[in-house]
């Protein structure tokens, strides 16, 4: 859930500030990081902490078709994928993995929710980025299916996450490519794959490079 992996962070980051001796973080989140990100700064006492909040494909709005698959797919269905995916975290290192908290979180309805309950601080200078799949050949499964149920519901789409949803803060805009896109994965090198016009080490060392010019 959004409030179990903000506790989390929070730890992480107050290890990190008491090591390096630095008075604030600045984080760039992923998908549902961001949403992790925005409770541990509003509701966990983080806001003396960070100087800023970039997210990236985060679903500040949630999914709706993540609400329409948890309400039409059959409920044995949900919680069979439900253990797969916790298995496999489990193996990964998560000690306590709880798929279905995650998506349920993800939901348009819960994120409408949490944007009223979790409020921005004044304290900290957020913006958000998006990256965008040109057709529903851009990335293989499940993002290519995630592109067309998105797509259906809300638009324009990473796989997961829609244009007009992660839109938060001073939103710096859509990345594409004119052939296949950039997708949900692709943002964050998951699929180790070159894209032609995109280069993902250059993107993450300009979007450093331009907050330190911004003091922070």
């Amino acid at each position: 859930s959004v409030a179990d992996s903000a506790a989390e962070l929070k730890q992480e980051i107050l290890r990190i500030l008491q090591e390096s001796g630095a008075e604030k973080v600045n984080i760039v989140a992923h998908s549902k990081g961001g949403l992790d990100s925005r409770y541990a700064i509003s509701k966990l006492g983080l806001e003396d902490k960070v100087a800023s909040l970039t997210t990236i494909n985060t679903p500040h709005r949630g999914c709706e078709f993540a609400d329409v698959l948890l309400k039409t797919l059959p409920k044995g269905l949900i919680h069979f994928v439900a253990d797969k995916y916790n298995k496999l975290f489990h193996k990964l290192g998560d000690v306590k993995p709880d798929f279905l908290a995650g998506v349920t979180d993800l939901t348009a309805c819960a994120c409408a929710t949490f944007n009223e309950e979790v409020k921005d601080s004044p304290q900290v200078y957020y913006q958000s980025i998006m990256s965008c799949m040109s057709s529903v050949q851009s990335a293989g499964f499940p993002l290519n299916l995630g592109y067309l149920l998105s797509k259906k519901y809300e638009g324009a789409n990473d796989g997961l996450v829609s244009v007009n949803s992660a839109k938060w803060g001073t939103f710096k805009g859509v990345i594409s490519t004119k052939h296949q896109g950039i997708s949900h994965g692709d943002i964050i090198d998951l699929t180790r794959r070159n894209i032609k016009g995109f280069n993902v080490n250059e993107f993450y060392v300009k979007l450093l490079e331009e907050l330190k010019n911004k003091g922070f």
